[in-house]
């Protein structure tokens, strides 16, 4: 018996599933690349944040043979090192003139003025001073009480009878005739006065002129 003949029918079934191979194939690494790029987002952000490493060693080298003083902080600006120095400064001068002025002050002073004095004398001093100024005290207070009692009496004696004011005294006061009048000269008016002896009453000051 001879064999068949391959039909038309079963080429084009496999020329079909080879165009689905094909297609299948193609969508997968359409997948695998769209997930890679996916997953790629965040890496990339870090890869261009990162620094590589040649030139992080070149910055940390370069940073590392700076030359910097050693009592200098490299915080520290150089503006607030100045003031601060400025108000060391000052306050040095103001020392030193603190201690001029009391050298000054003190120049020929003499602080034992008593010799021996010691806390026993000062003590005794101290006493004194206390005992006059409680009898000092004690006198204001009995002159207070005396005056006091000197109004007390004059009110009550009031309405008495008694004389609580003294007796005021009357001075005559009246023009003078005759003799007792006065005048420029004195009362000696009828004596002649020499011109000589009106100036030396007048330099001798014998004369009050009036106005």
């Amino acid at each position: 018996m001879p064999p068949l003949a391959p039909s038309d029918h079963n080429d084009d079934d496999l020329d079909l599933s080879s165009d689905n191979y094909a297609s299948s194939e193609q969508d997968t690494d359409d997948a695998i690349h769209d997930l890679k790029k996916v997953k790629s987002k965040n890496t990339s952000k870090r890869k261009l944040r990162a620094t590589a490493p040649s030139n992080f060693g070149a910055t940390l080298q370069s940073l590392l043979s700076t030359d910097a003083p050693s009592s200098l902080p490299l915080s520290l600006k150089p503006s607030t090192s100045r003031h601060k120095h400025d108000e060391k400064v000052q306050k040095r001068e103001k020392k030193a003139l603190q201690i001029e002025k009391k050298e000054l002050e003190d120049k020929g002073r003499i602080r034992d003025v008593i010799g021996g004095w010691g806390g026993e004398s000062e003590r005794g001093l101290r006493k004194v001073a206390q005992r006059g100024v409680v009898q000092l005290f004690n006198a204001i207070q009995q002159s207070h009480a005396t005056a006091a009692a000197t109004a007390e009496d004059t009110k009550a004696g009031r309405g008495s009878g008694k004389p609580t004011l003294a007796a005021p005294t009357f001075e005559k006061k009246g023009k003078a005739k005759g003799k007792n009048k006065d005048n420029i000269l004195g009362r000696e008016k009828e004596q002649a006065v020499g011109k000589d002896d009106f100036f030396d009453m007048i330099k001798s000051g014998s004369i009050v002129s009036r106005v």
